[in-house]
């Protein structure tokens, strides 16, 4: 540990950052976001985070070895990425040390995202969200997002979210409606259309929507042939007993 720290940043300078947050979680919502983001605007690897509790290991991303939790950055923009479970203790010590860092840079905003559960079938999937301060929240609202008035943000969304409202940082979560029970990319791309109505980016999410489009038309098709074969079985089950 570097000066006692259980974690150090590696990044390099940046004015006047906007942090989009991507760590993951229900249905990898911010994870797919933040990843899709990442390689969609053509991000260059950054930084990335060190600590002698991350498992030791070396990603392998296009025949290249990468740490599993990776800083990409353009411009003013910087995503960060983690493609591992992130134990909480040290959620904390990275949060803690991401908005020292922010509010030594003087960011601009902090975005986090990420999904959040529903457990009934519907046809429009919403993003809920929630800022550091009420002014925050009536921009969210503006953009069509619904405000979250209770509940709890798990895992580095709201860890960053509390640390950055401490700092006085515009930070905001993010989450959008997901069933949870699989990777979904159509939440995704929900979440990010409301990432380009908060910053001045550029992209389409037109590809998570096709591939989501792909994983729907799976599932119907599995979906389908279970049907198909439970009413085979019981017409066997009545054949027995006539």
């Amino acid at each position: 540990m570097e000066n006692g720290k259980p974690v150090k940043l590696v990044l390099p300078e940046v004015k006047n950052p906007i942090l989009i947050e991507g760590y993951p979680g229900i249905g990898l919502v911010g994870h797919i976001a933040a990843n899709f983001l990442a390689k969609e605007l053509k991000m260059d690897m950054i930084g990335y985070v060190e600590s002698p509790f991350l498992p030791p290991m070396a990603l392998i991303l296009e025949g290249k070895p990468n740490p599993p939790l990776r800083f990409y950055g353009k411009d003013n923009i910087i995503v960060a990425v983690a493609d591992i479970y992130v134990p909480p203790t040290l959620v904390n010590e990275i949060a803690k040390e991401l908005v020292n860092y922010l509010s030594e840079m003087k960011a601009e905003k902090v975005i986090s995202m990420g999904g959040i559960g529903i457990g009934f079938f519907k046809e429009q999937l919403e993003v809920w969200g929630v800022g550091s301060r009420d002014e925050l929240n009536k921009e969210l609202e503006e953009k069509g997002v619904k405000i979250l008035q209770y509940g709890s943000i798990m895992g580095m969304s709201g860890k960053l979210l509390w640390e950055a409202s401490r700092k006085g940082l515009n930070a905001y979560a993010l989450m959008g409606e997901t069933f949870g029970d699989r990777p979904d990319p159509r939440a995704a791309a929900n979440v990010l259309e409301v990432v380009k109505k908060l910053t001045s980016l550029d992209f389409s999410t037109e590809p998570l929507l096709q591939e989501a489009r792909m994983i729907e038309e799976q599932l119907r098709k599995m979906h389908e042939q279970m049907e198909q074969a439970r009413q085979r079985a019981e017409k066997q089950y009545e054949s027995l007993y006539l």
